[in-house]
C-alpha cells in the first residue's frame, strides 16, 4: 500500500517536471580500476549522447578480439519504432559512429549479448511480437541471423539469460495476473539453450510486488555475490536500479534480498538510470537527463 500512494505522489511531481524539461536516455561508460565493488565507481564515467537527443538506452558489453563494443537500444525520428545498434569504445573516453544491426517492423530493445562457446548470441526484447528470440553472429558485431524462437505467445520483457551450475536460466518479466512488466519476475530453466526443454520455475513468480522486479542487467558477481539489478520505476518509468543478493538459484529454490540502490546522483539534471551491465574490469549503464525546454513566442 505504501508504494502505490507514493507512485501516485510520484506521478503527480513527474507530471509538473515534464512540463518544464524535456529529456532523453543516453549512455555511460568506463573502464574500473578494480573489480565492481560500491557507487563511487559509477560517478566518473564516460558519456554518449545521441546527436539529436533522441534515445540510446538499454545497453550490453561485449569484449572480441580486444575490442570493447556496446550494443543499445535506438530511437530516433526516422525510426521511431525501437532497433538494434552497436559502437566501439575505447579507453580514452571515444567511440564510432553507431552502426544499425537489427531493425524489424516490431519494436527492438534490450540488446542482451552473450557467448556460448566461441560463438556469440543475443536475446533482443521481442515483446510486442510475443516471442522471446535468440539471435546469432555470422560477421561479429555488425550481422545476425535469427537462430531460434526460445519461446511464442508469450509477452515477455527483458529477458536476461544466465548460466549457472550446468543449467541456463531465463530472468524475464511476464504480464502474467499483474498490470506492469515490473510487477513480477519469474525464472525458466533447462540444461541446453541452443536447444532447450523450458521448465517453468516451482517458485513462480520468483519476486512479486509494485514496478520493482524487471531485469535491469545481466546478473553479475560482486565481492563473492551473485548480484541482480532490478528496474524500480516507482519515481518514474527508470527511475533507479536496485541490486539484490541471489542467496540461492536451483531448480527448485530461489531467493534474493536487496542490498542497495543506484540512484542518478551522479549529475544534478541525470532523473534516473535503468540498465546496468558490469564486468570485471568494466561497466556500462543509462540514464535519463533532463533539459530545460526552450520557450515558445505567442
Amino acid at each position: 500500500m505504501k508504494r502505490v500512494i507514493l507512485k501516485k505522489w510520484y506521478k503527480f511531481q513527474q507530471s509538473r517536471l515534464e512540463k518544464k524539461f524535456d529529456s532523453h536516455w543516453y549512455i555511460r561508460f568506463g573502464w574500473l580500476n578494480q573489480q565492481f565493488s560500491n557507487l563511487e565507481q559509477l560517478k566518473n564515467l564516460h558519456e554518449i549522447h545521441s546527436p539529436k537527443k533522441f534515445t540510446f538506452a538499454d545497453c550490453f558489453y561485449a569484449k572480441h578480439q580486444d575490442h570493447h563494443f556496446i550494443f543499445f537500444e535506438e530511437v530516433d525520428d526516422q525510426h521511431p519504432v525501437g532497433f538494434l545498434s552497436v559502437l566501439e569504445v575505447f579507453k580514452d573516453g571515444h567511440y564510432s559512429q553507431p552502426q544499425p544491426v537489427m531493425q524489424l517492423d516490431y519494436h527492438l530493445s534490450y540488446p542482451c549479448v552473450f557467448q556460448v562457446g566461441q560463438a556469440w548470441y543475443m536475446i533482443p526484447e521481442t515483446c510486442v511480437n510475443k516471442t522471446i528470440e535468440l539471435w546469432k553472429a555470422t560477421d561479429f558485431p555488425y550481422k545476425w541471423e535469427k537462430h531460434s524462437n526460445l519461446m511464442e505467445n508469450i509477452a515477455a520483457a527483458d529477458t536476461t539469460p544466465f548460466y549457472h551450475e550446468g543449467m541456463w536460466y531465463l530472468f524475464t518479466s511476464t504480464r502474467r495476473n499483474c498490470k506492469k512488466f515490473g510487477d513480477r519476475l519469474d525464472l525458466f530453466y533447462t540444461q541446453d539453450i541452443l536447444n532447450p526443454d523450458w521448465k517453468e520455475h516451482p517458485k513462480n513468480p520468483v519476486c512479486k510486488g509494485r514496478v520493482q522486479y524487471r531485469m535491469a542487467g545481466k546478473p553479475f558477481y560482486s565481492q563473492g555475490k551473485l548480484i541482480r539489478p532490478s528496474q524500480d520505476s516507482l519515481k518514474r518509468y527508470g527511475g533507479q536500479i536496485q541490486l539484490h543478493h541471489i542467496t540461492q538459484l536451483s531448480p527448485t529454490d530461489y531467493s534474493e534480498h536487496l542490498i542497495e540502490d543506484i540512484h542518478a546522483n551522479w549529475h544534478e539534471m541525470d532523473d534516473g538510470c535503468h540498465t546496468i551491465d558490469v564486468h570485471e574490469d568494466f561497466v556500462v549503464m543509462d540514464a535519463i537527463r533532463l533539459t530545460a525546454k526552450t520557450p515558445t513566442n505567442n
